[in-house]
């Protein structure tokens, strides 16, 4: 493959700065022939709240369009979830419940949706809005209450969804939450939402103001698509133009990729070091190499030197070729070999810590923080504050397992003294 220079590097992105500031132009070109995207969406707050707060209030049957439960009604259809049985004339529609985008329920089902524009799936969003609709319900009804619920995952375009954080396996229909399974459906702008707020017109032709603002926000949702696929469309363009250059840059992407995670990790390591009690826990720190764990912090007293090698410890690796970042409670290498994966994994779920792991893992029981390790890596290049972000979570995390840890070793010891 060919060897490029700094100079055709540096060419390379000027020419897609140049790209699209042309891009800019034909957006401005078109405006002034009056294919322009202003309306009374534009002058609301950010978009993707503005977007939220626009469908929530058609959803309420309590709006003040006076409509009822029509455009709920309607946008059941449109998302094809008739058989979720939801209760339209008896439902309430929240905004930000909990930090959930759009929280619909009439009491009994349960629907979240989680609109996602500009942004991807990070801090294990769904997996927790999951958690809060459970955690709310009289525990009687847990064994049922997963059926009850249904996650709507709002995208611009009807792109393939293949994991989200906290969540072990996403089907076409369904979210696998350990042994549970809750309903699911990915829904986007460019599909459902067009064709429901169609439908929508065409119930309330008559209704002329309404049906103008609604009018204004489908011609709002037609920009948001087409304008980011003007962007896609340049970006192959550039790419095609310039592909054997791509290929390189993607090639040393890797790279760059473990050398900013190892910049992140040995400031994680430095700030850490400072700040818990060298009595408690014993740290160490590995540089990313091959997709092994990049922290091993284990309570001291026990580790390869005490109890024959057995102990459990607290530990951050890297999986997928390093592409998700997990925390969690590990084994030792001993006991992998001398303790089955259902023993392992009755001992920590006393911790409570790890509510969720995947059982084909037979080492650890851990969870994801971020979604990606790119979702990592960007918070950490924007936020120079980030650092001692992930430290407090850490030492949160230690604080919360110092006592969980020294039951959950004596309980593994004795165990293994069992089996033997």
């Amino acid at each position: 493959m060919t060897e490029f220079t700094q100079e055709q590097y540096q060419e390379f992105f000027d020419e897609f700065e140049k790209a699209y500031k042309e891009y800019e132009n034909k957006v401005k070109e078109r405006r002034a022939r009056g294919i322009h995207d202003y309306n009374v969406f534009d002058v609301l707050e950010a978009k993707e709240i503005k977007h939220s707060k626009f469908i929530a209030s058609l959803l309420d049957p309590k709006g003040l369009h006076y409509q009822g439960d029509l455009f709920l009604r309607e946008f059941i259809n449109a998302c094809g979830i008739s058989d979720f049985g939801l209760d339209t004339s008896n439902v309430l529609v929240y905004r930000e419940y909990k930090n959930i985008d759009i929280y619909i329920t009439d009491g009994n089902k349960h629907i979240i949706i989680e609109n996602k524009l500009w942004t991807g799936d990070h801090n294990e969003q769904v997996a927790r809005y999951i958690q809060t609709i459970i955690d709310e319900q009289n525990k009687d009804e847990l064994s049922k209450i997963y059926e009850r619920i249904l996650v709507l995952y709002l995208t611009p375009f009807n792109t393939e969804i293949k994991s989200l954080g906290g969540i072990d396996e996403v089907g076409k229909d369904y979210l696998k939450l350990r042994q549970n399974q809750v309903a699911f459906r990915h829904i986007s702008y460019e599909n459902e939402i067009l064709n429901w707020l169609n439908e929508v017109k065409i119930e309330i032709v008559n209704l002329t103001d309404l049906n103008v603002i609604i009018t204004q926000y489908e011609k709002t949702v037609k920009n948001l698509i087409n304008g980011e696929k003007m962007e896609n469309n340049l970006i192959i363009e550039q790419i095609k133009r310039n592909y054997e250059l791509c290929v390189n840059i993607h090639n040393k992407f890797e790279n760059a990729k473990i050398n900013l995670l190892n910049e992140l990790f040995s400031k994680v390591d430095k700030t850490l070091q400072e700040t818990i009690n060298p009595k408690d826990w014993t740290i160490e720190f590995h540089e990313i190499k091959e997709p092994f764990k990049i922290f091993s912090i284990k309570l001291n007293g026990y580790n390869e030197e005490n109890h024959d090698g057995n102990y459990i410890y607290y530990c951050i690796e890297p999986q997928n070729g390093y592409n998700n970042i997990f925390f969690g409670l590990v084994r030792s290498n001993k006991v992998k070999n001398e303790l089955n994966n259902d023993c392992f994994q009755d001992i920590v779920k006393e911790s409570n810590y790890c509510k969720s792991w995947n059982k084909s893992k037979w080492w650890a029981c851990y969870y994801k923080k971020f979604s990606t390790a790119d979702d990592l890596i960007l918070e950490y290049l924007k936020n120079e504050k980030f650092i001692s972000e992930i430290v407090k979570d850490i030492c949160d995390d230690l604080e919360k397992l110092k006592d969980v840890l020294e039951k959950l070793n004596k309980k593994l010891i004795e165990q293994l003294n069992k089996n033997l």
